[in-house]
């Protein structure tokens, strides 16, 4: 009897350990919407949500860049690490555009997705301080890609 109560003891241990990792794992994930860039020459992703891209657009008088992302994307990812940390790519987009980024899985992501008719990612969203879409773009962008398609988009008139 003894050895039952040990080995129901052991197994209820096991159950408790597994849930914590489960839930510390949950909750480390969320820490992983906003993806890092290791440059200081990249571009800067300033804004933490649409809504402080807006003000700071508005403040500064210049459009937004949000980039749609998704963990499991693997254009997002080749992006992240060989195309946003590049010094020419960040000296355009830092001087020009308040930049942002959300994971379209995070709570934040999930409304940009329906707001903006999101449908798959990368998503490159040019916007107008009051949210207007300006110009837009998806998949993958090479240097050169996205330099042009920065290039279109005309500094904000007062």
């Amino acid at each position: 009897m003894r050895k039952i109560i040990d080995l129901s003891f052991q197994v209820g241990a096991i159950m408790l350990i597994a849930i914590l990792v489960l839930v510390f794992a949950t909750c480390n994930n969320k820490a992983k919407d906003k993806v890092a860039i290791d440059s200081k020459d990249g571009v800067q992703f300033i804004a933490s949500s649409l809504e402080q891209a807006a003000a700071l657009s508005k403040k500064e008088n210049k459009p937004i860049f949000l980039l749609a992302h998704a963990s499991y994307c693997s254009s997002c990812k080749k992006m992240f690490n060989n195309i946003f940390p590049l010094k020419e790519v960040g000296d355009v987009f830092n001087k020009n555009f308040i930049n942002a980024q959300v994971d379209i899985e995070s709570d934040e992501g999930i409304k940009i997705v329906k707001d903006f008719e999101v449908a798959g990612t990368p998503t490159l969203l040019f916007l107008a301080p009051d949210g207007k879409v300006i110009n837009r773009s998806s998949g993958y962008q090479n240097k050169e890609e996205l330099l042009a398609l920065a290039g279109t988009i005309k500094p904000i008139n007062n």
